[in-house]
């Protein structure tokens, strides 16, 4: 029998995968062309709209929410200039090309902290909660 994760692997785990879609954001026009363009609406979308996130109680720093939550709203205001883009035309409006710099900027902040395990808990990247709570 496996275990189901816990809410806080859960939320780890929905970090990093966060970091992996701001390196499809960072890379602008290539980023649409490796994932189209629903794909890079959506994928983004898919992940930041959780309560955890909305509620400040994800993994996410005060800071990486921040960024995020600006970002989904590059996103949404990109959307609603013309929410049937084709892939020729998001890259033509430049829309990638005015979100990668807060997309890199995003990355990098991600970064200053690392990712977090997928296969234990910890309190910040590389720090075992376990170990964390003994302290």
């Amino acid at each position: 029998m496996i275990d189901e994760p816990s809410e806080r692997l859960i939320e780890q785990r929905i970090r990093n995968r966060i970091y992996e879609i701001l390196e499809i954001l960072a890379d602008c026009d290539a980023g649409v062309d490796l994932v189209g363009v629903k794909g890079y609406f959506n994928l983004f979308e898919d992940f930041v709209h959780r309560p955890s996130i909305e509620a400040g109680t994800s993994a996410l720093s005060r800071d990486e929410r921040a960024i995020v939550l600006e970002i989904a709203e590059f996103l949404e205001a990109a959307s609603e200039t013309n929410p049937d883009f084709t892939k020729a035309e998001f890259i033509d409006s430049d829309w990638p090309g005015k979100i990668a710099p807060t997309a890199r900027e995003a990355r990098a902040l991600f970064l200053r902290r690392g990712l977090f395990s997928e296969k234990i808990e910890e309190v910040e990247p590389g720090q075992p909660a376990a170990i964390a709570a003994g302290q």
